[in-house]
């Protein structure tokens, strides 16, 4: 699910260069269109993961990559760019509970103390399907035009919504349930209360404005530092992708064997957080830096960091909600505000490039949040959260 999300939404950042002649789009034209299917991923990340909690994640996941992958089939049959904004808000609407489907998953089967190097793994399919959507859309690009990429990637989602609904089933399915109730206010509101819920969503948020960053803009950047065309900008984009999951895998497992070599204690998972995303704020870098070999070293490097944070941020979260029935929509919430400073990354830095010719000031930005996010984690993550009203 992860793999075809992502190469789903790479589609569209190596197909800009294109679709910006088509339509005769600008920079700062480009980086609202990279942005919009945020604009209706991050209003439904609660919604869609309180209707997560009460039906599961069988139906809920078979639903969401059908919707999004119908979005992708009507993208490559669009006549204007109005229309295409729609449809890549309808893709923002299937993908909104993806993630709520993945913590729900790891909570219901991984063990405790391999939840985090599990995300990890989980999260790589990311990594693997901006790869993938990068480097094919550009070669079906070079061969048959975007159109046809984004055609072809809708089909990939429906076969696997399909194969979902057949294999997948909930832990408790067969068991008379209890009806279950949405999140309330108070809950949420008391998840605010929490200063270990406010350490990890600062990490999500800084690492979610990196991640949306590179995924909308890095090829045009390799186009613009390198001097590449679209192909070759694609086939060092994957490598940097691939090369960042492998890194990340081997990161997550390290890191936990260290953290927890005597007990488990999931509030320790924050020193890994803090670690990897320092790591990632090597993105700081790439402005002293105009040939291919370091641009590449420090894109994986940074990359590699940010999935191995994302991974054990996600599964600190599953460790300390106490009550592991509202997991997806406590990750909808993380998310809501998380992706809604994600949103603006595509945006901001169409602005940067358009007023300064340069992808620096953008790089610089991402260095110094994650640096301060990692701090924030280390002081502030050490209690459960508990959603109590009043809690």
């Amino acid at each position: 699910m992860y793999v075809i999300s992502y190469g789903d939404r790479a589609a569209l950042s190596i197909a800009l260069p294109a679709l910006g002649k088509e339509f005769s789009l600008t920079p700062v034209e480009m980086g609202w269109v990279s942005s919009s299917f945020l604009w209706s991923y991050f209003l439904l990340n609660l919604p869609s993961t309180i209707v997560l909690d009460m039906v599961g994640a069988r139906l809920v996941g078979s639903v969401a990559v059908a919707l999004w992958s119908c979005a992708m089939l009507l993208g490559g049959m669009v006549q204007n760019i109005s229309q295409f904004l729609m449809t890549r808000v309808l893709l923002g609407v299937g993908e909104a509970p993806t993630f709520g489907v993945g913590a729900t998953v790891v909570r219901n089967w991984a063990l405790p103390k391999e939840r985090g190097s599990v995300m990890t793994v989980l999260l790589t399919g990311m990594q693997l399907g901006l790869a993938g959507g990068t480097i094919a859309g550009a070669y079906l690009i070079a061969l048959f035009g975007w159109r046809l990429e984004f055609i072809l990637l809708g089909v990939i989602g429906l076969v696997w919504a399909v194969v979902w609904w057949l294999v997948y089933r909930n832990p408790d399915a067969g068991v008379l349930r209890q009806p279950r109730t949405p999140i309330s206010v108070g809950e949420v509101r008391a998840l605010f209360r929490s200063r270990s819920f406010f350490g990890i969503l600062a990490v999500q948020c800084t690492q979610n404005y990196l991640n949306f960053l590179v995924m909308s803009w890095m090829p045009l950047y390799l186009i613009h530092e390198l001097q590449v065309d679209v192909t070759g900008s694609g086939t060092r984009t994957a490598l940097c992708y691939l090369a960042a999951a492998a890194g990340a895998v081997v990161v997550g497992r390290v890191a936990e064997r260290i953290v927890f070599r005597r007990h488990l204690h999931p509030p320790r998972r924050r020193f890994i957080v803090a670690a990897c995303v320092t790591g990632a704020a090597s993105i700081g870098l790439l402005p002293h830096f105009h040939t291919m070999t370091p641009i590449l070293l420090v894109l994986s490097f940074s990359l590699c960091c940010l999935i191995a944070a994302n991974g054990a941020n996600t599964a600190l979260l599953t460790d300390l909600v106490e009550d592991g029935s509202r997991i997806g929509a406590v990750t909808g919430v993380t998310l809501t505000f998380s992706n809604s400073l994600g949103l603006l990354a595509p945006i901001v830095t169409g602005y940067i490039v358009s007023y300064t010719g340069r992808f620096d000031i953008a790089w610089y930005m991402c260095a110094a949040a994650l640096v301060v996010a990692g701090m924030l984690s280390i002081v502030l993550v050490e209690r459960p959260i508990v959603m109590k009203s009043g809690a």
